[in-house]
């Protein structure tokens, strides 16, 4: 199987381009997961078996959300990052071809 190439300066800006619609999907999948997080809070009840339960779980969902976010972040910036990277190569490319 052929390793992807980029094979010209148009392909890194798209795809970089797509980190954006990348970083919606990782947010839609942190919002079910708060979602999740909010039915557990509610469902587990007060009682011992509830509050055990709690302890248990809260933190590590909360984790997870916060994993989410992160990652959403990253990618995000990584794409941003790589579109202004891709633009000042295609600048100095541009640049380059005119001094000769």
């Amino acid at each position: 199987m052929a390793k992807p190439q980029l094979t010209a300066m148009a392909d890194l800006k798209e795809k970089f381009a797509k980190f954006g619609p990348l970083s919606d999907t990782i947010e839609e999948v942190r919002r079910w997961t708060d979602e999740i997080n909010e039915f557990n809070k509610t469902s587990a009840g007060n009682d011992d078996i509830g509050k055990e339960y709690h302890k248990n779980v809260d933190g590590p969902t909360a984790d997870l959300d916060d994993l989410f976010k992160k990652v959403r972040d990253k990618v995000e910036g990584a794409g941003t990052k790589g579109q202004r990277t891709s633009e000042m190569l295609k600048n100095a490319d541009e640049e380059a071809r005119n001094l000769n």
